[in-house]
């Protein structure tokens, strides 16, 4: 009898008896179509000047979790050419949604964010206009 209460005592010091440690929730999925209406704040990538170089174009595919708060913890390449992927990542880590609720609660939320990479040419100017006489 008293080894098994020492065996019970040991055990809960040593953390045997004590319940798991509670688990951070997955974060809710929802659709890049629904959360881009919850965009607040998001600026435009900055075009890799080596790609612009190179007339790298293409579409950039990001898997992002945005924290309760709406600020972006984290945005990770799923696809797209490989010299926009900095820049695509770098703009996204700096957006800012609108809180996602879930039963009047925050919640985090994983996404999937698109940004698409376009050359424009550079515009032509047309022939000088003479100065105006007065």
């Amino acid at each position: 009898m008293i080894v098994a209460s020492l065996v019970i005592c040991l055990g809960t010091l040593l953390g045997a008896g004590a319940p798991p440690a509670a688990q951070k929730p997955a974060p809710l999925r929802i659709s890049g179509v629904v959360m881009q209406a919850k965009v607040i704040h998001a600026d435009p990538p900055k075009y890799p000047e080596e790609a612009r170089k190179k007339n790298i174009q293409g579409v950039v595919t990001l898997d992002v979790v945005i924290r309760k708060n709406g600020a972006v913890e984290s945005a990770k390449v799923t696809d797209g050419p490989k010299e926009l992927e900095k820049a695509a990542v770098s703009a996204v880590k700096h957006w800012r949604y609108e809180p996602t609720l879930l039963n009047g609660k925050p919640v985090e939320v994983e996404t999937q964010v698109q940004l698409g990479f376009k050359l424009t040419a550079p515009k032509e100017k047309g022939p000088a206009k003479p100065p105006a006489h007065n």
